[in-house]
């Protein structure tokens, strides 16, 4: 079996401004050779309908490729499968059929039972409330979470994360922190980070763009500005297959900022002796539903915000809200 990168569903980066609109609209994606494949038995009345409907976006929302299998339902299994559909590809996982069943029951109460599910329900309310509550202490349970953390649900995936965290823990572009560079992500954090902070990078990169090692302990100890206001590691590089089991216990007392998205409630963490500042999780991938954030703050870190950081990426507003 080949394997290929799907090619995106939108790409305008390609697009010249000084463009027509004919000469943009031309400008279509060209499927790879696997989305061909995977395109040949799509019914050519759902490719016209798909078609039609592109034609009918205005633009700059027509650059898309009408055989992306992804708006041709890729995702829905044939209907020759039977029983349980699992999702193994990136995003959200698979819950129990008990947690499932008791999600739907809570959220979609049956007409009989004269009541408001979860979904309906205002996030003012009390038994909202309840639910919030609930769900911090369990996380704190669960991850033996200290007492001198806060535990926010925020918005924006990790990537939104990459810039919150140089936002608020640097209150201009001047200060400066250290980025350990061991994969996609975290190259994908020290370049987000760039625009908020002055960052120092510990790369393990090879020459070809490629990581297959961490960096020692002992080069970050040397490696290390002591400037920083934080250390930013990814301890699970999910794309390049590298994973911190522990986390570094650094002769420095910078905070540690840890991206945990993929390895988040995995593994015990060491919150004290590893002098961790801020944990953040795209919680989708381990424990909960698309979108949801998990941002874990030791409290002496609020406070610190750039005063341009937006409210909703703020941790200390996030805090009081």
């Amino acid at each position: 079996m080949t394997m290929s990168r799907l090619s995106p569903i939108f790409d305008v980066d390609d697009c010249s401004p000084g463009q027509t609109p004919e000469q943009q609209e031309r400008m279509v994606i060209t499927p790879t050779h696997s989305m061909a494949s995977l395109s040949g038995s799509l019914t050519s009345s759902a490719s016209s309908a798909h078609a039609s409907y592109v034609a009918s976006m205005p633009l700059p929302f027509r650059y898309v490729d009408p055989s992306h299998p992804a708006l041709h339902g890729s995702l829905t299994p044939p209907a020759s499968v039977t029983g349980k559909v699992l999702n193994f590809s990136p995003g959200p996982t698979n819950l129990p059929p008990a947690v499932e069943a008791e999600v739907q029951r809570r959220a979609f109460p049956q007409p009989h039972e004269l009541r408001l599910g979860s979904m309906a329900q205002s996030h003012r309310s009390p038994e909202f409330g309840a639910v919030l509550e609930n769900a911090l202490r369990v996380t704190r349970e669960v991850m033996r979470v200290p007492p001198e953390y806060e535990i926010l649900f925020a918005q924006g995936g990790g990537h939104g994360q990459f810039a919150a965290v140089p936002m608020n823990l640097c209150s201009h572009p001047g200060e400066e922190a250290t980025y350990v560079v061991n994969g996609t992500w975290s190259k994908r954090a020290v370049e987000e980070a760039s625009k908020y902070c002055t960052p120092t990078v510990i790369s393990a990169l090879n020459d070809d763009g490629s990581c297959t090692t961490l960096p020692s302990v002992d080069r970050i100890n040397a490696e290390i500005n002591p400037r920083s206001k934080f250390l930013y590691v990814c301890s699970n590089e999910t794309v390049n297959g590298l994973e911190l089991h522990d986390l570094p216990r650094l002769a420095s007392r910078v905070p540690l900022v840890v991206d945990a998205s993929s390895d988040f409630t995995s593994k015990p963490i060491a919150w004290r002796r590893a002098n961790v500042g801020i944990l953040f999780a795209c919680a989708s991938k381990n424990i909960g539903h698309p979108g949801v954030t998990a941002v874990i703050i030791r409290r002496d870190l609020l406070n610190r915000a750039n005063p341009m950081t937006p409210g909703i990426l703020n941790y200390t507003t996030n805090l009081s809200a």
